[in-house]
């Protein structure tokens, strides 16, 4: 389905038949049977043949998904059929793969796999008329071997560019127009190398910006003009360990979760509101991004670092899209990276929810596919530029919600068309299976430092990932608080259960305010608890995917803590360990100043959030401790810092230093301490 947006993406539900894909097919002949129309329709038939068709199709899945594997015979010869003819095998991953429909010229991109079913991103451009659109649906298509990939030496720094590398326009009200394109290219098709995925040249194929190259292992080319927009990860031959620090400028950051090049780190925290009432009071993450950006890039402009910076947003919101470039402009440095965007034209429709929806959104099918095509894109220009220069990306992709959102999409397909049993019954709840985080991984691993072989460059991935935001009012206006008791718990994950237990055997009462301490979501049926409560689920699920995590806690913001790191929920897994002493993720001069930092400020907090008053006055040093921390960690959003500035600041704190203007009031966030 599609719509009249702008020249947008569409998107297309294609079932792979298991009868296409024997040893003699040329090519894999796809049905396409999904969009939301046609979903509805299917509904609306008799509801016999439907039962009748419902079964077929069931017995068809088991025997994809359950069968005997492939004979290794059988598999050589279909695989080579396959690559003579152009089409695909039965098994292996299809996504980035291109496909062509038989009634249209319409060709396209799998931005998702999940068998017997690919997911489609469909291509909108002046020559994709309405009449191709319908065309599409109904038709047969066929899955090429050839993946779609861009050219990223046509993408210099400054370039606002499309999943596709197509420049673009943003106009006043955030939405988008194209310009001519930068990254397809015309000419005949070529290799791309399978161990490095580079490769020469491509085709403008009948008009669709998609520039096309076929995967032939014996490729000797020596050009490296093309990369394919879905890579796998990266194999551990390819890789070096991690032994340089990448320094954000953000004190908080480089002394409590340091981040190393070639690392992957989560940034967490609530959704913003853009209410001029509320700046300064929220977590501000694509703010403290920007930050980030500018500080790595003022900081490294007159060296020969090679270093260069990618930001892929993958928001459909006007709103956000425009925020985001104004944010760049203002800082300064909207020409020194390149910028992935969407071209939704579109508000953040349904970026929640889960699998079990009744209703599958068009609009949130095609807003979330060509969100993941953003954040490939990013990552395969970065890719590029790593191994062809030794250099070091540093990629931002804001942020992971859409993937999750295009995860439920392709399980309430699968669910809608075979039935629950398709589908294991962690995705029907919105939990981790082991599929979804094959998924997810495909993304988050694409980070690595390269070892020399490779080139010894580096690509380190910071991605965002938003909480919803708690909408009750804070306090309970005097009133007093309910506990809640363990058996309302009982319909919880059991990682939660757990910790319940825990806070009964410690005889902690459960009420809102203690749960919310430590993100335990309230016993509630509501909408909003249920939403939060898969929100941190999901969150738990990609921390156990990443080398670390930032957490920035709405309440600490409202509090005046600039930034409101929390030091409890936020680590680097990096350099973690006895014998990782040559993998090491922290600045070798910030090393010595911060030694036993984290756990020192961590037992200063505790201090102040068990203690009672007298047992503060007894604990006094750690306070002051604390206090100094804080105020030599204490910056705002926009403020510049170099590697020195931290130092000294940390110094200063450790040592003493600011213990005069501590006592003479100048905590964080006041005057006198920002003067100090």
């Amino acid at each position: 389905d599609s719509d009249n947006n702008g020249g947008a993406a569409s998107f297309a539900v294609v079932k792979v038949c298991e009868d296409d894909l024997l040893p003699n097919s040329a090519y894999a002949v796809a049905k396409a049977m999904a969009t939301a129309d046609a979903a509805t329709k299917k509904e609306n038939e008799d509801v016999s043949t439907n039962e009748e068709d419902e079964e077929e199709e069931k017995v068809e899945l088991a025997s994809a998904l359950f069968g005997k594997p492939m004979p290794q015979a059988v598999k050589q010869s279909t695989e080579a059929a396959a690559k003579k003819n152009g089409g695909v095998v039965a098994d292996g991953d299809f996504t980035g793969r291109t496909v062509s429909f038989a009634n249209s010229n319409q060709k396209g991109m799998v931005v998702a796999h999940r068998h017997p079913i690919v997911f489609v991103l469909l291509e909108n451009t002046p020559t994709a008329d309405a009449k191709n659109e319908q065309d599409v649906k109904g038709s047969k298509c066929s899955i090429s071997h050839k993946l779609v990939s861009i050219d990223p030496s046509a993408i210099p720094p400054g370039s606002i560019v499309d999943y596709l590398g197509n420049s673009l326009a943003v106009l006043n009200d955030g939405s988008v127009s194209r310009s001519l394109p930068k990254a397809a290219t015309s000419g005949s098709a070529a290799g791309v190398d399978l161990e490095s995925g580079l490769g020469i040249g491509g085709i403008t194929a009948d008009g669709i910006s998609l520039t096309v190259s076929t995967l032939e292992e014996d490729d000797d080319s020596s050009s490296t003009n093309t990369r394919p927009i879905f890579m796998p990860i990266p194999k551990i031959s390819e890789i070096g360990l991690i032994d340089s620090p990448l320094v954000s400028g953000i004190t908080a950051i480089d002394a409590l979760t340091p981040i190393g090049k070639g690392q992957n780190m989560l940034v967490i925290g609530n959704a913003e509101n853009d209410d001029a009432t509320t700046v300064g009071r929220t977590t501000n993450k694509r703010g403290w991004m920007v930050n980030f950006l500018r500080n790595v890039i003022e900081n490294n402009r007159n060296d020969d670092s090679k270093m260069r910076c990618f930001y892929g947003l993958t928001s459909g919101d006007g709103n956000v899209r425009s925020n985001l470039l104004d944010q760049l402009k203002e800082a300064g440095i909207q020409e020194d990276i390149v910028t992935i965007l969407s071209t939704r034209n579109h508000g953040e429709e349904g970026e929640g929810g889960t699998a079990s929806s009744a209703t599958i959104s068009t609009e949130k099918a095609m807003t979330s596919a060509e969100a993941v095509a953003v954040a490939a894109t990013t990552c395969s220009i970065a890719e590029h530029h790593a191994l062809t220069t030794g250099g070091d990306s540093i990629v931002f992709i804001d942020d992971l919600n859409l993937h999750k959102s295009l995860w439920d999409v392709t399980t309430q397909y699968l669910v809608q068309v075979y039935g629950e049993d398709a589908v294991v019954t962690a995705d029907l709840q919105g939990s981790g299976s082991s599929e979804m985080r094959g998924y997810f991984s495909g993304l988050i691993q694409r980070s690595a430092r390269f070892n020399l072989k490779k080139g010894g460059g580096s690509v380190t991935l910071i991605l965002l990932s938003t909480l919803p935001g708690d909408e009750e009012a804070d306090g309970n206006n005097g009133e007093e608080e309910p506990t809640f008791d363990p058996s309302d718990f009982e319909n919880m994950p059991e990682k939660i259960k757990a910790r319940i237990s825990m806070l009964v055997k410690a005889k902690v009462p459960l009420t809102p305010t203690n749960l919310k301490k430590i993100q335990i979501p309230l016993p509630s049926t509501s909408d909003a608890e249920n939403a939060k409560r898969l929100a941190l689920q999901h969150v738990e699920d990609l921390i156990s995917m990443s080398d670390g995590q930032i957490w920035l806690d709405d309440a600490l913001a409202k509090a005046g803590r600039s930034p409101p790191l929390d030091p409890s929920r936020s680590i680097t897994r990096v350099g973690v360990g006895a014998d990782t002493v040559s993998c090491r993720a922290d600045a070798p001069a910030l090393r010595s100043v911060v030694g036993s930092l984290r756990f020192e400020f961590q037992q200063a907090m505790d201090v102040m959030d068990t203690a009672t008053a007298s047992a503060i006055v007894g604990n006094q040093k750690q306070v002051q401790r604390r206090d100094a921390f804080l105020l030599a960690m204490h910056q705002e959003s926009n403020e510049r810092r170099k590697l020195s500035h931290e130092c000294i600041a940390l110094l200063a704190a450790s040592r003493g230093h600011l213990d005069a203007v501590l006592a003479e009031g100048g905590l964080a966030g006041t005057d006198q301490g920002k003067e100090a």
